[in-house]
């Protein structure tokens, strides 16, 4: 039954294919029914009962929660740290903001699949407990139908005909086991007298009978709804007032970024925005909003939380991977708006921001760094931004390795984004060893191939994909096409990639200030190098958008060579002085030095083999560790049933360890390949078993004692106690496998037959002979 409930409710899976798109979502949601149903089908071949199965089913949920979600903070992908815990919860919080902040149907991001998964896990825990426990399975009907409802509350187009036939076919599979179940334990057949062909008639004519009732069903299904208006395949929704879970209390819904940006690209007026002042000798593009998830057509946001621990104070967050502030000066850059914009809700600011003094109520999300408002933002506003001011080189981005302080969500692409896009990356990426020598072929091939900017791009073919419109057909398009086609291109090349939007630096004019206008709005991609941080790079070509810059470090040019002869180091001993700056250690990220504190070329390189040596190592061992436990999984779950069931014979009732014991032996036969006849009596069985060759004779003494505690277990009132059944089940098997084979022996600890339902024996349902 566990099996069939199992099916029952992946059959229902495909119920929720309508409110969320993409692929992959559906997988944790199986294999935590499959956990689910595995620790209720093992758990009840012990016999125990059945308290402690929902309990044993949370626990194997919450195990495989790590390797399904934060594997990238665990030991080997399976084993939780202290980190895991706060990504499953940040995992959470996004899934718990896309689908309050989203319409119908949602992308299938990480977070919404964690709530479809727990979802699903706590059904299959009711479902196991109504079909297997209760034995009540009409009743996961129930549990169906309230699935079923969600597509049809939240979604007018109703449900897939196809999920739907699934979802029925499923719960009618589980019906029949059961019916056959039951009929099962009434115990052995008796024949009819019809012949085979009288058999087969009748049961064609049942076989008929189903199929009629069926095709009733279904045609009165489709053709009563449109006799009655009301019956409409929209009614629940409409009946619901096509509504959904709406927002949250601090969750905000903002307006699309991209839409923004291409409002302020196509006005017809370059109109001043906002004026600024800054201490740095060459301004930084000042940013706005973060763009991370990627349904296939378009990059959206994802949606930022309002709340106390958010709320802008006296320091902003640190950028992903730093553990402190890194060393160098820092940048002031006063800001203001100009009095006939719009105030912002999200305020303009150069990356990373350190602080902000702003008058109002303003939030700061952690992850991206953008600091924004839940209440009508006034026109006119000013506000001072402390900025740090980090010195990248190529040299740094070249010898950073594989990313490992980001979610793997920065990865994440729907399955459906076209073969030909990978192909390009391909491509592009061929003979680029590192992230960054990646990063850089891809920013080449937009600004040194054949594209062109233009802010009128032709118009995508109806039914056309956009990405591939712009990547392989015309080539054209502005900062919203290259910076969103590099970022799918950087994370289909392994590079965790985002989308940023907000303004270049603008104009100086000639009292000092700079001034930014709307055709100063610009998107581009930030890419993720370990120990580094997210780096801004420049697809767009700089001839569509004069005030857009190209950072020095994503030119590619001088990797690994000196800048100029004078620069080079000194081939003298460094001093006692030297080696203890040298020392000292540094706030990168994940412990990384900064690029003043670099060791000598052969040290530098000696880190690098050793850190990719480690990475390798763990490639290697993950599939090796994962193949052994596979191996290992069936003697595993069959010394857990020998330890529960030993566990039974003490402190439990007679009956209860007398029949665990029997249980064992019987287990442990069925293990070595030794026939177990159903027929036979305690007594038979125990003698017979005591006639094989290399039995010892305590074994043989103890095999009698656990029969008669068996048959006083089936057949007295008040079976008698059997205080040394544990002494006699140990020596009864150790008796048994001794006179086993070193072959039966071995496959009984690897592969216990036990385990196998078919392997169990079970009434002959065939008539005996009789003698003519």
């Amino acid at each position: 039954m566990p099996t069939a409930t199992l099916v029952s409710l992946v059959t229902a899976v495909p119920l929720l294919g309508t409110v969320v798109t993409g692929s992959g979502w559906w997988f944790p949601a199986v294999a935590m029914m499959v956990g689910a149903a595995a620790a209720s089908a093992l758990y009840r071949l012990t016999g125990w009962s059945a308290t402690a199965v929902p309990f044993l089913q949370i626990l194997v949920m919450t195990l495989l929660l790590t390797p399904l979600f934060a594997a990238h903070t665990a030991v080997l992908g399976v084993v939780p740290t202290s980190d895991t815990f706060l990504e499953l919860v940040r995992v959470l919080e996004r899934g718990i903001d896309a689908v309050d902040t989203g319409t119908p149907p949602v992308t299938g991001t990480a977070g919404v699949a964690l709530i479809i998964a727990v979802a699903f896990g706590v059904i299959a825990m009711a479902a196991d407990f109504l079909a297997v426990t209760a034995r009540c399975p009409g009743m996961v009907g129930g549990l169906l139908i309230a699935l079923l409802a969600v597509p049809l509350v939240v979604d007018d187009g109703g449900v897939a005909p196809g999920a739907a036939i699934s979802a029925s076919v499923g719960f009618l599979a589980l019906l029949a086991v059961d019916v056959w179940l039951r009929g099962r334990e009434w115990g052995i057949l008796v024949p009819d007298g019809r012949d085979l062909s009288t058999r087969f008639l009748v049961g064609l004519r049942r076989t008929a009978v189903v199929g009629v009732s069926v095709a009733a069903a279904v045609l009165l299904a489709l053709t009563v709804p449109l006799a009655v208006p009301s019956l409409r395949s929209d009614v629940i929704h409409q009946a619901a007032d096509g509504t959904y879970i709406g927002n949250g209390p601090n969750g905000i819904t903002i307006m699309d970024p991209l839409v923004s940006l291409r409002s302020n690209l196509n006005a017809d007026s370059n109109r001043t925005l906002f004026t600024y002042t800054t201490d740095a000798e060459e301004p930084d593009y000042l940013r706005t909003h973060v763009l991370d998830e990627f349904d296939g057509v378009d990059w959206t946001m994802t949606p930022v939380e309002a709340d106390r621990d958010s709320r802008v104070g006296d320091d902003l967050p640190l950028p992903t991977g730093w553990s402190g502030e890194p060393d160098g000066p820092t940048a002031t850059t006063r800001i203001s708006m100009d009095s006939d914009a719009l105030g912002p809700d999200f305020l303009p600011m150069p990356y990373w921001p350190r602080s902000v003094e702003v008058s109002g109520e303003w939030y700061a999300d952690p992850e991206s760094l953008v600091v924004f408002t839940t209440d009508s933002p006034r026109t006119g506003l000013s506000y001072t931004v402390e900025s740090a001011s980090v010195t990248l080189s190529a040299d740094e981005l070249a010898e950073t390795g594989r990313p490992r302080s980001v979610p793997g969500s920065f990865l994440w692409l729907p399955d459906d984004v076209d073969p030909r896009v990978a192909e390009l990356t391909e491509t592009v990426t061929e003979g680029a060893d590192s992230p960054y020598e990646r990063a850089v072929a891809l920013r080449e091939h937009f600004t040194q191939g054949d594209f062109r900017y233009d802010l009128s791009p032709p118009q995508v073919p109806e039914g056309g994909d956009p990405l591939v419109h712009f990547l392989l057909e015309d080539r054209v398009g502005y900062c919203q096409q290259f910076a969103g086609a590099m970022a799918v291109m950087a994370r289909q090349a392994d590079i965790p990639a985002r989308v940023a939007t907000g303004f270049t630096p603008g104009q100086r004019m000639g009292d000092g200030r700079w001034s930014v206008s709307t055709g100063d709005a610009h998107a581009w991609p930030e890419l993720y190098f370990e120990g580094v941080g997210w780096v801004r790079f420049e697809p767009t070509p700089t001839d569509g958008q004069e005030t857009a810059t190209v950072p020095d470090y994503t030119e590619g040019e001088g990797v690994g060579e000196p800048e100029d002869e004078e620069t080079e180091r000194p081939e003298t001993e460094p001093s006692a002085d030297d080696e203890r700056e040298n020392d000292e250690p540094t706030d990168g990220p994940e412990g990384s030095a900064a690029p003043e504190d670099e060791e000598t070329d052969e040290t530098a390189a000696g880190a690098d083999t050793e850190s990719d040596s480690g990475g390798w190592a763990a490639l290697v061992w993950l599939p090796v560790v994962g193949a052994l436990l596979l191996v290992a999984l069936p003697a595993l779950a069959r010394i857990a049933v020998r330890g529960s069931r030993t566990a039974a014979l003490t402190g439990g009732s007679a009956a209860v360890a007398a029949h665990a014991a029997w249980r064992e032996l019987r287990d442990t036969c069925l293990d070595l390949g030794v026939a177990w006849d159903l027929t036979e009596s305690p007594r038979a069985t125990a003698a017979r078993l005591a006639a094989r060759e290399a039995v010892p004779e305590e074994a043989r003494a103890a095999l009698w004692r656990l029969a008669l505690g068996e048959e006083s277990a089936r057949y007295a009132p008040e079976p008698a106690a059997a205080p040394g059944a544990r002494e006699d089940l140990r020596a009864a098997r150790a008796g048994l496998v001794a006179a086993g084979g070193r072959g039966a022996r071995f496959r009984a600890v690897l592969l216990p037959r036990s385990l196998a339902p078919w392997h169990r024996p079970r009434p002959d349902v065939r008539p005996a002979p009789t003698a003519a």
